[in-house]
């Protein structure tokens, strides 16, 4: 019997269900000197995923979500490792103007959630929480795009 993940990003998402929950200390605009020059996204791909699937495709979509991604986080003086849900949000935005749902889904959502999974998981590295998933349970945007998952019947990514 296979065991399906709550459709609710809330519940995937542990303690802290919003920004303003997250004690000051531990938000991540608190650790910006940690990751100064760091290309946290580069180790990510490296360290992890790249071990795990190894086609040039797959290597290709990852890259150019890390492009993208870092680009419009680093517009906005953040780290792209150190996002805010709202930023999530926008970027979604963004990419929902741009090309479809489905491809905002695919090509975008789902390697930023994985990065930020990893974050989560990673001894050296202090994600207490998931802003990808705050995003999906607070802002429009990025709700939309987790609506888009969810309709694809993807519960246990």
């Amino acid at each position: 019997m296979s065991r399906t993940q709550s459709t609710d990003p809330r519940d995937r998402m542990g303690v802290y269900k919003q920004l303003d929950d997250v004690p000051t200390e531990r938000q991540l605009k608190q650790f910006h000197d940690q990751y100064e020059g760091e290309d946290t996204y580069e180790t990510f791909l490296t360290e992890y995923l790249f071990e795990r699937y190894d086609s040039a495709r797959t290597k290709e979509k990852y890259r150019l979500a890390g492009r993208r991604w870092k680009e419009h986080i680093e517009a906005q003086g953040r780290h792209h490792a150190l996002a805010r849900p709202a930023a999530v949000d926008s970027w979604m935005a963004d990419l929902i103007d741009q090309v479809s749902l489905n491809t905002a889904y695919n090509v975008y959502w789902v390697k930023l959630e994985r990065f930020y999974e990893w974050l989560q998981n990673h001894p050296d590295h202090p994600h207490l929480y998931h802003p990808v998933l705050m995003a999906a349970a607070n802002f429009e945007h990025a709700g939309v795009v987790w609506e888009t998952k969810i309709g694809r019947g993807r519960t246990n990514e």
